[in-house]
């Protein structure tokens, strides 16, 4: 049965990465631009991760107290013992985890994902086949508009707008509704004139 796919907002939550090696630094980027607090606890910990925008690194061995203050945890180590324990540890605590190459200890995946501004959008296989995820992002990505993002950030600024114009909910959703068309439209030929 595939996973249900839920957006949820992480800005100003905290994360909890516990792992300092490549693995923590692909989650660490595929979590920073959705602006989470991010923090790695890990004895060893790749220079590449100081790097990161805002994550906080405390150069240690995992306690469950790390737990305290998180809203979601990401298990990325090579020590499956650990992992583990951290998925028992978040599990008790209620707190939505993801233990890598494990899908029998997550409670959420990561996706593969396409952003461009506001847009967001996620591919799973439920772990079936991550080279298909990887083919259809590479397919769809290539079927959207360079300017899917500009696009919505107009509409972003014409929404409310026509909310304050047309209170009628049905008036509302056809001008919203041709409007979209036309922005998009406006995205994809300018596209066409840039090829």
């Amino acid at each position: 049965m595939p996973a249900f796919p839920m957006f949820v907002d992480l800005s100003q939550k905290s994360v909890l990465v516990v792992g300092g090696g490549q693995t923590a630094v692909q989650k660490l980027r595929a979590l920073e631009p959705f602006g989470p607090r991010l923090f790695v606890v890990a004895p060893d910990v790749d220079p590449v991760i100081g790097r990161v925008p805002g994550v906080t690194v405390r150069n240690r061995r995992y306690s469950s107290e790390d737990l305290d203050g998180m809203d979601m945890v990401v298990a990325a180590t090579d020590d499956r013992a650990l992992n583990e324990r951290v998925a028992a540890d978040a599990g008790s605590r209620h707190l939505p985890v993801n233990v890598v190459d494990d899908p029998d200890l997550c409670s959420f995946y990561f996706g593969s994902m396409i952003t461009d501004g506001d847009l967001c959008v996620g591919i799973s296989t439920n772990g079936a086949s991550p080279a298909a995820a990887r083919e259809l992002k590479r397919r769809i990505r290539k079927a959207l508009p360079k300017d899917a993002g500009a696009a919505l950030a107009v509409m972003k600024v014409l929404r409310p707008l026509v909310k304050r114009m047309y209170p009628e909910q049905r008036q509302r959703s056809r001008v919203l509704n041709r409007l979209t068309q036309r922005v998009l439209e406006a995205a994809c030929q300018g596209e066409a004139e840039r090829s």
